[in-house]
C-alpha cells in the first residue's frame, strides 16, 4: 500500500483534499469479470470507434520523425496562417494552448508598475 508522501502536508488545505480520478476498470478485465466480449467503454473522454482514416493516415505519417525535436518556431504553421490571413508571419505567435499564450502576454507586457484588468469570472489559473 502506497502511504502519502510527507510533503503532501505542506500543501495547501484544499489541495490535500483533492481526490484522484479514477477511471474505472479496463474492458479486458470487465470482459473477463462480465463474460461478455462487446464492451464499448464511453468514459474518460475516449471513443469506441478510434480516430478518423484521415487523423490516423496523419499520425503514422509522422513516425519517421519521431528522433527529432519538432520546430519550436512553427514555421510551417506560421507560413499557412499567415497565408491564409493576409498577414506576415510576424504577426502571428503560437502557444501551447490559451494560458500558454496569455502567460507569454503577460511576461512580455507587464513588470513592475504596469497593471492589466480582468474579468473576476475567468479560469482559476487567470485569477
Amino acid at each position: 500500500m502506497q502511504s502519502i508522501p510527507e510533503f503532501i502536508n505542506a500543501a495547501l488545505p484544499a489541495v490535500r483534499g483533492l481526490m484522484p480520478y479514477e477511471p474505472g476498470k479496463p474492458i479486458d478485465a470487465l470482459q473477463r469479470e462480465l463474460g461478455i466480449s462487446d464492451i464499448i467503454k464511453l468514459a474518460s473522454n475516449e471513443s469506441p470507434v478510434g480516430p478518423a482514416p484521415g487523423v490516423q493516415r496523419v499520425l503514422e505519417s509522422g513516425f519517421d520523425d519521431l528522433s527529432l525535436y519538432p520546430d519550436g518556431s512553427g514555421h510551417v504553421l506560421k507560413d499557412a496562417l499567415s497565408a491564409h490571413l493576409d498577414v506576415t508571419p510576424a504577426h502571428i505567435t503560437l502557444g501551447n494552448g490559451s494560458n500558454d499564450l496569455l502567460n507569454l502576454v503577460a511576461q512580455a507586457f507587464l513588470g513592475p508598475g504596469r497593471n492589466a484588468v480582468m474579468s473576476a469570472h475567468a479560469f482559476a489559473i487567470y485569477t
